[in-house]
């Protein structure tokens, strides 16, 4: 094998240059709206041309210089990354450290045979990955991880790639196939369909179009916007009627197709001590992470799912590479029939219970707990001071049709506050592990924690609090490179004292 420092592919400029326009983002929308909302002059036109013009040859420039600085190298102690413009760093990555790798593949990248790859360790301390190489041959990733497995190379095969050199090139070498998985899961097309069809994505996909449709009358010529207005005034109540029901489906509709593109393909394997998952059409994410790095299991619901009895399996891992729709958590299952997710999932994370244990949900009388919370935070925070600015700086009108508004936002949030009591249930599951289940914004989620998992666990109790008997139970866990709390709140105090005994018995 060739031991000399390679160079990124030559896309590899482009994705930079593309990243590096995207984050001046601000500046092109800014300057756009300014033209388009409003009568600049001519030298004020000339002035935003020339700021976005400029930037982007900046931008471009800055890229090639990133470049031409950045190489890599893909050696049997470790991957060796140099990069800086002005200041020169070395960061080199032994095997045995690597926690995590993500790779990415667009599906431009695909003919190339190209992907982008993250390298996380243990001893990462910020959202971005210790090694990222924008475009490299796929074989690079194969390598690594079998590195990562102690899988000596038994064959030397090189492949060729192009580089800025016209006399050099990029020779990675290729061992032996992957082994067998010790366990494997690929979603059918059924399982894919339900899980879109059930996902409830579409509501901040048509708070969005809301959101922009709102700014477009700030923005857009005032001329454009009164037509418009004009125009939607003389339709009739049911052609309104109608539009409302495009938005709505336009909304299901781009939600549907987002989660059929995303886990397109999806499949879960474990290799030994190693989770590998890969999903995507449009983009292939492949993540492969070490089950020690698994610092809890959820079983995630929202109500919909509930009521055709779904569920989704997702990893807080101690890694920042893994994503889902919503946040940082690695999805292991993107459905899963109910009863059958527990004994599927253990093929995969064996330190899981066999079988459910019999939660101890909270009182039934500290359950109005939970809907007064919801409906004094929101009356407070929300529905009075928008009523209260209605009546200071708005027609006089418009307080009398926000209060009925503000009286149902104030009722769907008492039933929010009664779903999340009636979940709330909390168990010890023998010998060492803790099951929370809560109740959030109509999702009910179920952890499994590992009591070696568990980062701190703190009882807390108001003065008032004290003589009903009463306590929240925070359990700390660590979510990629920070902390997650879960909270068991308004259950019984011996309970939580019994808990907090079990997690830290007394000498």
């Amino acid at each position: 094998m060739n031991e000399q420092p390679h160079r990124l592919a030559p896309v590899a400029l482009l994705i930079l240059w593309v990243k590096n326009v995207i984050a001046l983002w601000p500046i092109f929308v800014g300057g756009l709206f300014s033209m388009f909302g409003s009568k600049m002059s001519f030298k004020e036109l000339l002035f935003w041309l020339a700021l976005i013009l400029g930037s982007v040859i900046l931008m471009l420039a800055w890229s090639i210089l990133r470049y031409l600085r950045f190489t890599y190298l893909v050696a049997p102690d470790g991957l060796t990354i140099r990069s800086g413009v002005f200041i020169r760093k070395t960061n080199h990555i032994p095997y045995d450290r690597i926690q995590t790798v993500q790779r990415q593949q667009w599906f431009f990248l695909k003919p190339l045979g190209l992907e982008q790859v993250s390298i996380e360790t243990a001893g990462k301390e910020t959202r971005k990955a210790e090694g990222q190489l924008a475009a490299v041959p796929t074989a690079v990733a194969d390598t690594i991880n079998r590195y990562r497995q102690g899988i000596e190379p038994e064959s030397a095969i090189s492949t060729t790639t192009e580089t800025t050199d016209a006399d050099a090139a990029t020779r990675t070498r290729v061992v032996n196939a992957d082994p067998v998985p010790d366990a494997a899961y690929k979603i059918n097309s059924h399982d894919l369909n339900q899980y879109a069809l059930t996902s409830l994505g579409f509501i901040p996909i048509i708070t969005g179009i809301l959101w922009v449709l709102d700014k477009a009358q700030e923005y857009l010529p005032d001329s454009w916007y009164q037509q418009a207005e004009h125009a939607i005034t003389g339709l009739a109540i049911y052609l309104l009627i109608g539009l409302s029901i495009i938005v709505l489906v336009l909304g299901f509709a781009v939600s549907y197709l987002n989660i059929l593109q995303k886990y397109y393909r999806f499949t879960l394997d474990r290799t030994g001590n190693e989770l590998r998952t890969s999903r995507g059409f449009l983009q292939t994410n492949t993540v492969s992470a070490r089950l020690s790095r698994v610092q809890a299991v959820r079983f995630k619901q929202s109500i919909l799912r509930q009521w055709f009895h779904l569920t989704t399996v997702q990893a807080l891992l101690a890694s920042g590479a893994a994503d889902d729709e919503q946040n940082n958590d690695l999805v292991l299952m993107p459905v899963i029939r109910q009863r059958s997710a527990m004994t599927d999932m253990r093929k995969f994370i064996s330190w899981l219970p066999t079988t459910i244990p019999e939660l101890q949900p909270i009182p039934v009388r500290n359950r109005w707990y939970y809907v007064r919370n919801m409906v004094l935070g929101n009356l407070a925070f929300i529905v009075a001071p928008i009523i209260l600015a209605s009546v200071l700086w708005l027609h006089v009108s418009w307080w009398v049709w926000l209060l009925p508004v503000g009286g149902l936002w104030l009722i769907i949030m008492a039933l929010q506050g009664q779903y999340a009591a009636t979940n709330a249930a909390i168990a010890i599951a023998p010998p060492d592990q803790l099951v929370i289940q809560v109740g959030e914004v109509w999702t009910r989620q179920r952890y499994y924690v590992r009591k070696k998992d568990i980062q701190a666990m703190s009882l807390a109790q108001s003065i008032w609090m004290k003589p009903r008997g009463v306590a929240h139970l925070n359990i700390h866990v660590r979510k990629g490179n920070s902390d997650q709390t879960i909270t068991s709140r308004y259950m019984k105090a011996d309970l939580a004292k019994e808990i907090l005994s079990w997690y830290q018995p007394l000498s």
